[in-house]
């Protein structure tokens, strides 16, 4: 069994996101062999553009504020808190921040991507 404790773990911005900070909760250097666990926070106008993981499924469970999800341009989904969003592997997705508030949103990756930045 591990715990990660409050503020702990690495910090670092996606590849291809913008005004964004991730924050590892558990990934395969803390332990966790089949999942990555980040929680991520996004400012006014953040997000990331268009990516697609061909062999990863991401759920994104927002806490706070509104998270809005696209694909090529189109807004797929507006999410508030205790919403959530199942991506399947090979989805086209874009993620932004869809308020005047931050965003955090706790994001699962199964299985873990190989490079997040």
């Amino acid at each position: 069994m591990k715990v990660n404790r409050k503020d702990s773990g690495e910090r670092y911005m996606p590849f291809d996101h913008f005004n964004m900070t991730t924050r590892v909760i558990f990934n395969p250097d803390t332990g966790s062999k089949h999942a990555n666990v980040t929680l991520s926070t996004l400012g006014k106008d953040a997000g990331s553009n268009d990516e697609v993981h061909p062999d990863s499924d991401q759920i994104f469970y927002v806490l706070a504020g509104t998270l809005c999800i696209s694909a090529k341009g189109v807004l797929l989904h507006t999410l508030k808190p205790g919403d959530a969003v199942l991506v399947e592997a090979g989805d086209v997705h874009a993620t932004r921040n869809g308020g005047e508030d931050e965003v955090a949103l706790v994001v699962i990756t199964v299985p873990p991507l190989a490079q997040t930045h």
